[in-house]
């Protein structure tokens, strides 16, 4: 489960990946008992951040979130 601000990955319905999201919140139950994730598009959260407001976001189910960690840090993390 992503902590807030990290970026995320959404898996859409068909299974395919959508990038360019960060999580706003951590997961949330709703009235219905499901549990999501509120994400915001990456620029979306930057212009949030800078203008010292909550990002516009939208509600994604929790099991169709991943934590997105660019290949860099995996990099760094083999090479040590």
């Amino acid at each position: 489960m992503p902590d807030p601000g990290q970026q995320v990955l959404l898996l859409s319905e068909d299974g395919s990946r959508i990038e360019g999201f960060r999580a706003v919140s951590g997961p949330m139950s709703t009235e219905t008992g499901g549990i999501i994730v509120r994400v915001a598009s990456e620029e979306e959260y930057r212009e949030s951040k800078r203008d010292g407001r909550r990002a516009v976001s939208m509600a994604w189910p929790a099991e169709r979130v991943e934590v997105f960690v660019p290949w860099y840090k995996w990099q760094r993390w083999f090479t040590r």
